[in-house]
């Protein structure tokens, strides 16, 4: 059963720049990550129970009980279920003014754990009996909701983030992609399509590219990565528009033309379905809230 709770109100809400949203689940069904696949936020994942693939960039992850996955603002990512359903999980986010606000003068120091190369973090039996009493204390303070619990979850969370940065800093290897043929090779594809989003892509040129048929290419690339060719082309294409809408001033029109869309109406209906907004609302939000940190 799902059990959301929140501190704050939604990250998108411009009147509440320094929410911290936290929300805990457990699921017994197959269930797959269907929206949200990259946001403006930080995102902490921590495993409670049983096990889940984690697709993130361009590689495909395993992840333990126990493990904590970190997502960087807009890093493109997807939870797939392992061969297993059972699972428990605790997801927080955060964005730039929260951590402003929390982290003070150490903020870099702590945002280093969304900038490894390796975003799932394993902890040893050492190190887990140093973060369990917290993640067990944000639990209760989640189910039960006692006067005060937002401030308590904040320091909780910021304290959390503490440990993991110095143990981070301690252990720095962290677990490597699922090494299994079929998965390195969608993390190859995906990889292609990062590389040329620019360019026409189609299922049959890539299936030529890599030597697959195209059937099998689009059931594997789908059951791995949790993503349909098209589906994960659209995404990369999408976030490298928002990218531009907030850092550059090209024109709404030479963005969709820059990131691979060559009919403009197509761009705008996608970029509105994957970011909630129009690309003009998107730029102007994102102006108004700072998201380019």
């Amino acid at each position: 059963m799902n059990h959301g709770y929140k501190t704050g109100s939604s990250l998108t809400d411009t009147q509440t720049p320094n929410a911290l949203t936290v929300e805990y689940a457990g699921r017994s069904d197959y269930f797959a990550m269907t929206h949200e696949h990259f946001h403006p936020h930080y995102e902490v994942y921590i495993l409670l129970s049983g096990e889940r693939h984690y697709f993130i960039r361009d590689q495909i992850y395993r992840v333990q009980q126990g493990d904590l996955v970190f997502i960087a603002k807009n890093e493109l990512h997807r939870t797939l279920p392992a061969e297993l359903p059972e699972h428990e999980r605790i997801v927080m986010y955060f964005n730039d003014h929260f951590a402003e606000q929390h982290f003070a003068g150490h903020r870099a120091w702590i945002l280093s754990l969304f900038q490894s190369k390796q975003p799932v973090f394993h902890l040893s039996t050492r190190e887990q009996s140093h973060l369990n009493p917290l993640v067990q204390q944000l639990l209760r303070e989640l189910t039960v909701q006692a006067p005060g619990y937002e401030l308590c979850m904040q320091c909780i969370v910021t304290e959390l983030l503490i440990t993991c940065a110095r143990l981070h800093r301690e252990q720095p290897q962290l677990p490597a992609p699922i090494g299994t043929e079929a998965h390195q090779h969608m993390s190859e594809v995906a990889r292609y399509i990062k590389s040329h989003y620019q360019q026409e892509i189609s299922l049959p040129l890539l299936a030529d590219q890599f030597h697959l048929s195209p059937s099998y290419l689009s059931r594997i690339f789908k059951k791995t990565t949790g993503f349909s060719i098209t589906e994960y082309l659209n995404t990369v294409r999408i976030q490298e528009a928002q990218r531009l809408l907030r850092e550059s001033e090209l024109k709404v029109i030479d963005i969709a033309n820059t990131v691979g869309f060559g009919n403009f109406s197509h761009f705008g209906k996608m970029f509105k379905h994957l970011s909630q907004v129009s690309p003009r609302e998107y730029r102007a939000s994102a102006k108004h809230i700072g998201v380019n940190r």
